[in-house]
């Protein structure tokens, strides 16, 4: 299949997923109650099969390398905002954490491409810092009230979901260094 077509089932999951970006975020907004969950759980399901699809089927395309990782960092950024609408100030450290990481691997990449060289895939710590990322707001938006009623327990989620962007981050330098390295 060409790498430049469109109307593949992935990228369609992908368009979705941006779709559910604002609904998640009137729902939430608009206290709905359990719908902002399932439309977390729904874009993470179909995050979970659009790559898989693409591979299997060989509808692997320059589209969806762009449109995949967009859907999730719109559907990240969406959720971590309205959290922070409730949980204040850790979701908002969260968030400036989150929007520093994202904006170094941009400029990283960026600077892979003008370089002509091949921007890596996703790997191993990228995706573990996604799974968690998102079992950690499915807690906040499932168990509301213990949370707030326990405060020691969102630092503890916070910091775990912290120290992983980190931990990609720092990770996905040395893999930026190493390409570098063999210009």
């Amino acid at each position: 299949m060409s790498r430049y077509k469109i109307l593949t089932v992935p990228n369609l999951m992908s368009f979705f997923r941006i779709l559910l970006v604002p609904v998640f975020a009137v729902t939430f907004l608009e206290k709905v109650p359990l719908w902002p969950v399932v439309i977390l759980l729904l874009s993470g399901v179909t995050d979970l099969f659009d790559g898989m699809i693409a591979r299997k089927f060989n509808q692997v395309s320059d589209l969806g390398k762009m449109l995949d990782p967009a859907a999730d960092k719109l559907t990240q950024i969406a959720v971590v905002s309205c959290l922070t609408t409730v949980y204040f100030q850790p979701m908002l450290v969260l968030l400036v954490v989150y929007i520093v990481k994202e904006l170094t691997m941009l400029a990283g990449g960026l600077v892979m491409l003008r370089r002509k060289k091949i921007v890596p895939a996703a790997r191993w710590f990228g995706k573990i810092a996604t799974f968690e990322f998102y079992f950690a707001m499915a807690l906040f938006l499932v168990f509301p009230r213990f949370l707030l009623a326990h405060p020691g327990y969102i630092a503890v989620i916070i910091a775990i979901t912290i120290g992983l962007i980190v931990f990609s981050l720092l990770m996905y330098a040395v893999q930026f260094f190493k390409i570098s390295e063999n210009a």
